[in-house]
Order: structure tokens, then C-alpha cells, then sequence
């Protein structure tokens, strides 16, 4: 027998060996299930609250939004920036302790001995350098150069400690390193050709002003042989070698720069990661002390035992939160190297590094939502709007961040409010932190009420469609069991007619062989015929009312 189900929604059983008993409790199971389902239903959509009233939200969000403030700016500072504010340069100071290093005075004096002995090479033409012609120590990539490289800051190393390093040390004349100046190599090379005639058409002139002076023509002579030596010196200019020897130069002082600029990052990374880590579990363990502190004031009866049962679950409340915290640790820590991946640009804005830190903690935000399990079969209009308030957590913590710099300035020029404070910059920093944090907490409170409601109602519209779908479940389950149990109770009527009429015959038949042994004779068949005849009519009746009542 099988359970079968018409467009009417009426259930048919056909096939008589089916087990109807085996039905029935497959039945009773899933019933239980489909109520258990239904209670779980039920209990979440309890759990679907209406969002807490604006006060808490905006409580809670000037909250969040003040320990996020302070969270970012105790991170802010660049290493391009710590540098600038740690060491304050000039660069005709930096300039001169670059040429008083003992490293240049050794290697100036090493070139000296080298030419007064006649074997000093000149590295940018690959000649030897005549006992009348001024040789001068260059470094090929230049000190401007070096002092305007941020990258060397990140590294935390001195220009002079770059600037000196042997493979930045060459020898060369005195006119090609006056040509040179502080020019890139690149550059210098790029321009040779059109130096070239411009350094030619030059000599002409300066040889023609010669003739036409009122000098003796020895004197011309001596003066325009000069002027050719120094251009020949410049033109000599060997555009290879001065390219290998910057090649050589910038692969020592960059490997210098690589090393030390990641090993900072790296470091700074792990600190902010802490950093902001700490500021949060402040911020979080303070804000659940209070609202603990709240709750035991609002208690009749106060006593020790019931503050540090408070306290207790104050602390819980704090530790289920960790992950966040956590997450929050990494999220900076991301943002921190990205920050310093664009240091050079990132240190020209003051604030912008914390722009970015909360650009990612948003994204982070944002992918762990989307990929939580419990989010998978939400509403995507449930989903878009969790998206919407994470994104606009962050676009409200970016604009904070904005506020800040502009309270801030406007507090420093308040008396007194410049005083510095360890670690938080001065009392108009702080003062701004807080200030910032209270706008961008009203703002984002309001909007996140409003997305929070729409969140709630959606859920509920949700659970209220998967109840009616589970109890429309119920009903079909129970009107299946309705059949099962009809047609059991069928079955069962049938299987007692089949036994009633089997125990009729037998005591039909042993009736007739009792009867026939008793008589024999014509008049008694009769009226053993007759008696048989109203005891069958008797069964058929007593048959009936049995089916009547069953």
C-alpha cells in the first residue's frame, strides 16, 4: 500500500501489504519535528526585538565612536612623520655633517694619495685623471636626493650614514663633478646629448670673448686651453660607466633603506595592533563596568555579594567580545602596513593614515559578516541593510576622524588647552577626540536606529512567513495521519469480518456433523434441514449488526 497525495490535497492509499503501523509512527516523528521546528521559530522571533530606543543607541554610539577615535589617533602617526617630528633638518646643516664624516674625509684623502701618485681614475670618463687636473670625491646619488627620500626615514637612517657609504664614494674631475651638481644620474645622462652642443656653443662664446679682450695672445692662449681641458672633461663624460656606478650605488643604499624600512613597519605594525587592541578592551571593559554599576544601583536591596555578582558578569559579558577585539587588533595591523607602503603619501596628511585603518577595519567588517554561517540564509535585504550599517559605522568614524583636525585647531588657540598630554598629544587633542566622537556618535545613532528598525521588521516579516509554512507543514502531516488511521481502523474491520465468517463456517460445519450423527432418519433431515436453514438466517443477522456497530 502506498501514501499517496491528489491536486486535491486528499491522500489515497492503495497496494494492501503496505504497513500501515510503520506509517503511522514515520508520521508521529515527523510531527514532533515539524512542532519542535515550530517552537524554535517561535522563540526566535521572540528573540527579534525592537530596536533599543534612540537614547541607548546614541549613548552606545558616542561611546563606541569616542574609544574608536582615541583607538586611531594613538596609532595615527606615520613613520615618515615620527621621523620629521623626532629629528628636525636643515638641509645645509645635514649638508655639511655629510662632508665633516671621517667616512668622506678617509676616502678624500685615499682619492688625494691616489692622484698625487698619478693612479687615480676618473669613474665617470674611465681615465686617468693628469697630475693638472683638480680631482673631487662625488657622491653619485646626491645629498639632496638622500635628504628628500622618505623611504629613508621610514628606515630611520641618517643622510650622511648613506651618503658616505663606499659605493656612493667616486672620484672624478672637478668640471664634470661641478656639471653634475646634485643631479640624479638619470637625469644628467637623459640630458647629455643637448649639453653636449649647449657646453660647446658656450665654449665658442667664452673663447670669442677671449679674442676680442685686450689680454696678450699668450694669455688668450693659457685661458682658452683651460676652457677646451674643461670641456673636453666634460665631454669625456662616459654615459655607461656613470650609469653602472648609480646602478652600484643605489642597489647598496636602497638595500640599507629596504631593510630598515620594513623592519620598522613591522614593528610598528605589531605595536598599533596592540595598541588599538588595548584602547578597545579599556573601552569595552569600562563600558560593561558601568552599565554593570547602573544595574546593582537599580537594585532595592544592594549588598557586596550582589555588586560583585554584577561585577562577574560584567567582566563574562567582557570576554564574550574578545574576538571582536581581536579583529580589531588586526584590522589596524593591516592598515598600518598599507599606511606605510604609501608613507611618502600618506605623510603628507596628518590624519590620513587613521582614514585608512578605518577603511579597512570597515572592509574586514563587511567580509566577516558575509561570510559568518549564521548569515547565510538571511533576507538579502536583511543582508544589504548589515552591510549598509557597517559602512555607515565607517563612513561616520571617517567623518570623526575629519572633525577632529578641524576641533582641534580651532581648541589650540584657546589658552592654556596647548598644554601636552603623554601619549594623547595635547588637551585640545583630547578635547577634539571627545568632541568628534559625540557628533559622529549622534549622526551615526540616528541613521543606525533607523536601519536597526527596518532590520527588525524585516526579520519578523521573515520568521512570520517560515511559521506559516512550518504549521501549513503540521497540517498536511496531520491530515496524513488522519488517512493512515482511517484506513488502519478499515483494515482492522475487514481482518475481523474475514475471522468472524471463518468461525461461522467451522461452526456451521461442525453443527451439521453433530446434527447428521444424531438423526438419520427422512423426517429428521427434514427438520434438521429447516433448523439449519433459521440457524444460518440467525448468523447473517447478528453478522449485520456486528458491521452495523463497527
Amino acid at each position: 500500500m502506498t501514501l499517496n497525495q491528489n491536486k486535491n490535497s486528499e491522500l489515497t492509499l492503495d497496494n494492501e501489504s503496505f504497513d500501515l503501523k510503520e506509517m503511522e509512527q514515520l508520521l508521529s516523528q515527523q510531527l514532533e519535528e515539524s512542532f519542535s521546528d515550530l517552537h524554535l521559530l517561535e522563540k526566535e522571533k521572540e528573540l527579534i526585538s525592537n530596536p533599543d530606543s534612540i537614547g541607548k543607541v546614541i549613548l552606545d554610539e558616542v561611546w563606541t565612536q569616542f574609544g574608536n577615535q582615541i583607538g586611531l589617533d594613538v596609532t595615527n602617526e606615520t613613520l615618515i612623520q615620527k621621523y620629521d617630528r623626532e629629528n628636525p633638518e636643515d638641509y645645509n646643516v645635514v649638508g655639511r655633517e655629510v662632508m665633516a664624516d671621517q667616512r668622506y674625509k678617509n676616502s678624500n684623502k685615499v682619492m688625494k694619495d691616489k692622484h698625487e701618485k698619478g693612479i687615480l681614475k676618473d669613474e665617470y670618463t674611465g681615465k686617468k685623471l693628469k697630475a693638472n687636473e683638480q680631482p673631487n670625491l662625488d657622491h653619485v646619488v646626491s645629498r639632496k636626493e638622500l635628504f628628500d627620500n622618505k623611504r629613508r626615514k621610514q628606515a630611520g637612517l641618517d643622510v650622511k650614514d648613506l651618503a658616505n657609504k663606499d659605493e656612493n664614494l667616486k672620484p672624478t674631475n672637478q668640471s664634470l663633478n661641478k656639471s653634475k651638481r646634485e643631479k640624479r644620474m638619470e637625469d644628467y645622462v637623459a640630458t647629455q646629448e643637448q649639453r653636449r652642443k649647449d657646453l660647446i656653443e658656450q665654449n665658442k662664446r667664452a673663447n670669442e670673448k677671449i679674442d676680442q679682450s685686450n689680454k696678450s695672445e699668450a694669455d688668450k692662449k693659457a685661458h682658452k686651453d683651460k676652457n677646451d681641458r674643461y670641456l673636453k672633461n666634460k665631454l669625456d663624460a662616459d654615459e655607461k660607466l656613470m650609469m653602472e656606478n648609480d646602478d652600484k650605488a643605489r642597489g647598496a643604499i636602497n638595500q640599507d633603506i629596504r631593510k630598515g624600512a620594513t623592519k620598522n613597519a613591522v614593528k610598528k605594525a605589531g605595536k598599533d595592533a596592540l595598541k588599538a587592541m588595548l584602547v578597545s578592551s579599556l573601552f569595552a571593559m569600562l563600558k560593561e563596568i558601568v552599565q554593570g554599576l547602573v544595574r546593582f544601583f537599580k537594585q532595592k536591596k544592594k549588598s557586596l555579594q550582589l555588586f560583585l555578582v554584577e561585577m562577574k558578569a560584567s567582566v563574562k559579558r567582557f570576554f564574550t567580545k574578545i574576538f571582536r577585539l581581536v579583529q580589531n587588533g588586526a584590522s589596524n595591523l593591516i592598515g598600518t602596513i598599507i599606511s606605510e607602503i604609501f608613507g611618502p603619501i600618506v605623510s603628507v596628511f596628518k590624519r590620513l593614515s587613521s582614514m585608512i585603518k578605518q577603511s579597512v577595519a570597515t572592509v574586514m567588517d563587511a567580509i566577516n559578516y558575509l561570510k559568518d554561517k549564521e548569515n547565510k540564509d538571511k533576507p538579502i535585504s536583511v543582508k544589504m541593510a548589515q552591510i549598509g550599517k557597517i559602512v555607515t559605522a565607517g563612513l561616520v568614524a571617517g567623518g570623526g576622524i575629519m572633525l577632529v583636525e578641524v576641533f582641534e585647531k580651532t581648541l589650540l588657540t584657546v589658552p592654556g588647552l596647548q598644554t601636552p598630554i603623554p601619549g594623547l598629544g595635547s588637551i585640545a587633542n583630547l578635547v577634539g577626540l571627545f568632541l568628534s566622537g559625540l557628533v559622529a556618535g549622534l549622526v551615526g545613532a540616528i541613521v543606525l536606529h533607523y536601519i536597526d528598525k527596518f532590520i527588525a521588521r524585516k526579520l519578523q516579516e521573515e520568521s512570520t512567513v517560515q511559521m506559516n509554512e512550518k504549521k501549513n507543514d503540521i497540517l498536511q502531516v496531520q491530515h496524513a495521519q488522519i488517512v493512515v488511521t482511517e484506513n488502519m481502523v478499515a483494515r482492522s474491520r475487514n481482518e475481523l469480518f474475514e475471522e468472524m465468517k471463518e468461525n461461522h463456517a467451522i461452526a456451521k460445519e461442525q453443527m451439521q456433523q453433530s446434527l447428521t450423527n444424531i438423526f438419520d432418519s427422512d423426517v429428521v433431515n427434514i427438520d434438521y434441514t429447516e433448523k439449519q436453514n433459521e440457524l444460518d438466517d440467525e448468523f447473517e443477522r447478528m453478522q449485520k449488526e456486528l458491521e452495523e456497530l463497527l
